[in-house]
């Protein structure tokens, strides 16, 4: 396995505080409370903990830690002993995030507990927030210095970031500049939570440790790669903040796009942070860029029927709900290999999935009344399932030579949770940021690599008019949506 086993001996023995900035948002309330208490409940978070809860809501300490209770035992069960103690260490700041003063109370807060404890504690700030307030923040906190670590001992200083992080390449990297004047790439974690997914995470595993597929995993066997995302759920209560979005920078620019490095990617000489997130970068850094002529063959963007009539969405906004996208990679390993990229809100069913379609053998013990078309399948099911399927083919009883598939499944959902100490993707990029684990965490580089691949497609589409589909259907109709569902239909 690639991720050690997260047990009680990995506890984060640092003092530490937790700076939640957005505390009474929707983050916070469906991941991030329960994760922390989940973390708490398992004996993984340091016992000197500190968490300063930061938002406009009127709330004092009691009156949050009863907010956070609601949201957290709505998720899981916990005694009461427990969830009393961990409620114990949240500290409530009211403020606004535009506002110079409200920092001053963050730093008054953070101080007062340590001088509560007699020490200074290592600080992680979490930004969940819209991003448009990213860069206010970071001014702020600069201003009143809150991202000087400890000068002394063990204690460090980071920022979590949430995606998007910027709108196309331009603005990503002058978020950067701003953040960089601040923290050093070290201490800066941009968060795809996506990574942090199991079922993700072991794809290097099944990819690189089995002789049966190491050796195929490219273009003299592969025939093309599947990559979907879709969601049944519309965007009806996320309007104002979807429109200014759009479905590919809000999943195309880093879940998709990071499934896509982890099947491509080459085989990591070690297992170290840098390692990975170089090779994930190479692989942003070959997709091929689409020009003009890409447009109408190798793009489609959607939006589905009665999309301009959710709330706070702009008239006549042409924001896609539904993209998708063939795109190749300039590398040797994967020379002609389409990849398709797809994903819809509003759509017949849910699921997040990658299918590899693997080339028919040119031998066949098949006989001659079908055509031979007997492509191997690989698929890695994220959701709703977390499985690896493959795709075999074997002769039909009480026939000559006909064939019929079979599947061989390995299913991780019998797992119980003392088999995996964090089966929580949020649980688990909090502990890695925590414990200063980057390998998780997106890096500049790759961000700057796929926002290049991202902003190429927003500039082709700025002007074009969105395919309509009606919500519940696969998506709207096109030549390039024919020539998925063409090549995969044996995979079903």
């Amino acid at each position: 396995m690639l991720v050690h086993m997260i047990t009680s001996s990995h506890k984060i023995e640092t003092p530490t505080a937790i700076v939640l900035l957005g505390a009474t948002g929707d983050l916070a309330q469906k991941k991030l409370l329960p994760a922390l208490m989940d973390l708490f409940a398992k004996e993984l978070l340091p016992e000197r903990l500190h968490i300063v809860a930061f938002s406009k809501a009127d709330h004092t300490d009691e009156s949050y830690r009863l907010f956070a209770r609601e949201q957290i035992i709505k998720k899981s069960e916990h005694l009461e002993e427990l969830l009393v103690r961990f409620l114990e260490k949240i500290t409530y700041v009211q403020g606004r995030f535009d506002e110079s003063q409200s920092y001053e109370h963050i730093k008054s807060a953070l101080d007062t507990y340590d001088e509560h404890i007699g020490m200074c504690t290592s600080k992680l700030f979490y930004l969940a927030v819209p991003p448009t307030y990213y860069e206010t923040i970071f001014e702020h906190i600069a201003a009143v210095k809150l991202e000087q670590p400890c000068i002394v001992g063990e204690g460090w200083t980071r920022i979590l970031v949430e995606k998007p992080f910027g709108n196309d390449l331009a603005h990503a990297r002058h978020l950067d500049q701003k953040l960089s004047q601040l923290f050093r790439e070290e201490q800066i974690y941009r968060i795809d939570h996506y990574l942090a997914k199991d079922a993700i995470q072991n794809i290097l595993s099944f990819r690189f440790s089995n002789t049966l597929f190491a050796h195929t995993w490219n273009s003299d066997y592969v025939e093309a790669v599947y990559i979907r995302v879709f969601e049944k759920v519309d965007v009806s209560t996320r309007g104002a903040f979807f429109d200014g979005v759009g479905a590919l920078r809000d999943v195309g620019q880093n879940h998709m796009l990071q499934m896509l490095a982890l099947i491509a990617m080459e085989y990591p000489e070690e297992l170290s942070a840098n390692t990975l997130r170089k090779k994930r970068t190479d692989v942003f850094r070959a997709l091929k860029i689409p020009g003009p002529i890409e447009l109408d063959s190798h793009i489609v963007k959607g939006q589905y029927e009665g999309y301009q009539a959710v709330p706070h969405v702009a008239p006549g906004s042409n924001t896609e709900t539904y993209f998708a996208v063939k795109t190749f990679l300039d590398t040797p390993r994967w020379h002609g290999v389409p990849f398709y990229l797809e994903h819809g809100k509003a759509m017949e069913h849910s699921c997040v999935e990658i299918s590899v379609r693997f080339k028919s053998s040119d031998q066949c013990v098949c006989g001659t009344e079908n055509a031979h078309d007997h492509p191997n399948f690989v698929r890695f099911s994220i959701s709703p399932q977390e499985k690896i399927t493959v795709r075999f083919w074997v002769r039909t009883p009480g026939t000559k030579y006909g064939l019929e598939p079979n599947d061989l499944v390995f299913d991780r959902s019998h797992l119980t949770e003392a088999q995996i100490i964090i089966a929580d993707a949020y649980e688990e990029v909090l502990f890695d940021a925590l414990s200063g684990d980057q390998t998780l965490f997106v890096s500049n580089a790759e961000q700057e690599a796929a926002w290049n691949y991202i902003t190429a497609i927003l500039s082709l589409w700025q002007s074009s008019t969105p395919l309509p589909y009606t919500p519940g259907s696969t998506g709207p109709e096109s030549a390039l949506k024919a020539e998925i569902e063409r090549t995969i239909h044996l995979f079903t």
